[in-house]
């Protein structure tokens, strides 16, 4: 699915546009024809666009990307285009979708339909207790914006998103041992003997410690692999390997202390 930084970035690229072309292409795909006054076009276009249902969504994305050079020629300076084009492909290829030949082709079939797991855990991490939960959320957006600068920092991508889980895993390891009479001693600084307490209290099993220690040792090696998947995928990849692994953390945390 879309999630909300793509759907804001849209909002920004539309923004270019004259209000009577967006217009058109909303009402293209049904959308009810809607006030877009210039003066107050950006706060117009985030009011239809964050309420548009997934389907609509990607029928106005895709037309975009299909006709980006009629697009382009009606915007100057040109740059003004291309950064604006720049930030919502790379926004696209965090929600799993690549801009190919014109076309959105979706990069992991397996997220389809899926919600974007990014939107619900800042949500949640926005309600929960940890001291650190500031931190954590500053670290899952910095984690998205190196991947969206120009030029891209994609080790940076992976480094932030891996100090977010290490983060958020510490602060549960926390919480966990406070609520134990006796609890087992560890380093809160050492991402293996945190994650050996989380499961010697129970938090985790041997199997899901395994997956917390493989995707770390996958966001360490970091996005230059001699293989053939693009940085700009590997480093997505594993930053959607993170952001699923705090999403496990902390709901399956909330869970056992209802």
């Amino acid at each position: 699915m879309i999630g909300a930084r793509t759907r804001y970035s849209l909002v920004q690229f539309l923004g270019l546009q004259e209000p009577d072309v967006t217009r058109i292409l909303l009402q293209k795909y049904n959308v009810p024809d809607v006030s877009l006054p210039p003066l107050q076009l950006l706060r117009a276009l985030e009011s239809v666009l964050l309420s548009l249902d997934e389907h609509t969504t990607m029928l106005v994305l895709s037309e975009v990307v299909a006709s980006d050079g009629d697009l382009r020629a009606r915007i100057n300076p040109k740059y003004r285009f291309d950064e604006r084009m720049a930030d919502l492909t790379q926004c696209l290829l965090l929600d799993g979708y690549l801009v190919q030949n014109k076309k959105l082709v979706l990069t992991d079939p397996s997220i389809a339909g899926a919600s974007p797991v990014e939107d619900d855990l800042i949500q949640a991490l926005s309600n929960f207790w940890a001291p650190r939960k500031a931190e954590i959320i500053a670290r899952i957006n910095d984690s998205a914006s190196t991947f969206r600068a120009s030029p891209p920092d994609f080790n940076a991508t992976l480094v932030h998103a891996r100090v977010a889980l290490e983060t958020l895993a510490a602060d549960i390891a926390l919480n966990a041992a406070s609520r134990q009479a006796t609890p087992s001693p560890y380093d809160l600084t050492k991402w293996g003997e945190v994650i050996a307490f989380l499961r010697k209290c129970g938090e985790i099993s041997l199997e899901e410690e395994k997956g917390l220690a493989g995707v770390y040792g996958f966001l360490s090696v970091g996005a230059h692999r001699s293989v053939g998947i693009p940085q700009d995928q590997m480093s997505r990849l594993g930053r959607s390997f993170a952001l699923n692994m705090c999403w496990f953390l902390l709901k399956n945390h909330l869970e056992r202390i209802k």
